[in-house]
């Protein structure tokens, strides 16, 4: 009776100390320390044109990274960078194929611009919970590629945006948790407006263990692109949902992985009238810290 009384007593222990673990949102880095970031993107969107559907899919890759020049108790200083950019293109009977890393590409017609994101970079400032204090510059300015290409471009604009540096008093990619306290269960909101759109995310932490923190996300936003189709400029017009999971490093709270799925469906403005649209992505994302 006293054994299992005490393994009863071992148990409540032990669950109590699990769901009471809370974490923070200060983040860690360490001087020098380098965050190399792979993502990858794979969308397909059905085009509803005179009477026909008309698919498009893009699978695109990208290397980018974030070293911590300057960190303190205060603030972190990041230096960003873009490294490589790949992507495969199959729609209106045509496929294009792109690797950044090969010479032949990087004089056709996607080169200009891709070149371009290479060799910017940017440094932004972070406050110890990643809302950005400052940038600089503030905004990159890119060579403007063929239009024609403007539909791939929009497809894959999750890669394009890598190189636009975080406007001051926003959240950076390193900000996930709030401010407060936070245990399994916690939940919070965020919203946020940018280039005509909005968002509103919801967070939940699903779990705490020894050496991660696992979030899961819903993400409701819309948006507004342009492109050119069949010689016409279009604006497309969309209603988002993304649901996803992150998975933090216990130590620092630093992003380790992001993956989620988004849906969207909405209508593209044409000369023709307007065209139904639907789309699906999926997006992975993986941080290594060295």
């Amino acid at each position: 009776m006293e054994k299992k009384t005490g393994l009863i007593l071992s148990f409540l222990i032990a669950s109590t100390f699990t769901f009471a673990q809370t974490v923070s949102g200060k983040l860690k880095f360490g001087q020098g320390q380098v965050f190399e970031i792979e993502m990858k993107t794979n969308s397909t969107i059905s085009q509803q044109a005179m009477g026909q559907s008309i698919d498009f899919k893009v699978d695109a890759s990208a290397n980018h990274s974030y070293a911590a020049t300057n960190a303190t108790d205060d603030n972190t200083t990041l230096r960003h960078e873009v490294q490589k950019i790949n992507f495969a293109f199959d729609g209106m009977g045509q496929k294009q194929k792109f690797d950044s890393d090969n010479e032949k590409d990087l004089k056709g017609p996607f080169g200009k611009p891709v070149k371009d994101m290479l060799e910017k970079k940017y440094d932004m400032v972070i406050d110890p919970s990643g809302n950005v204090k400052m940038a600089f510059p503030e905004k990159i300015t890119l060579t403007e590629g063929d239009s024609r290409m403007a539909i791939i471009t929009n497809m894959m604009k999750g890669v394009m945006d890598l190189v636009q540096p975080p406007q001051k008093g926003k959240p950076s990619f390193f900000n996930v948790l709030p401010d407060t306290s936070s245990s399994v269960g916690s939940t919070w909101k965020t919203t946020a407006m940018e280039n005509g759109g909005s968002s509103e995310t919801e967070y939940k932490i699903a779990e705490i263990t020894d050496t991660t923190i696992v979030i899961d996300f819903t993400e409701n936003s819309n948006s507004e692109s342009k492109a050119e189709m069949m010689g016409n400029s279009t604006t497309t017009r969309l209603k988002n949902k993304s649901i996803g999971k992150i998975i933090l490093d216990r130590a620092t709270n630093i992003v380790q992985e992001k993956s989620f799925n988004t849906e969207s469906t909405g209508s593209t403005e044409t000369s023709f009238g307007d065209l139904p649209v639907t789309s699906k992505t999926t997006t992975t994302i993986i941080v290594k810290a060295k």
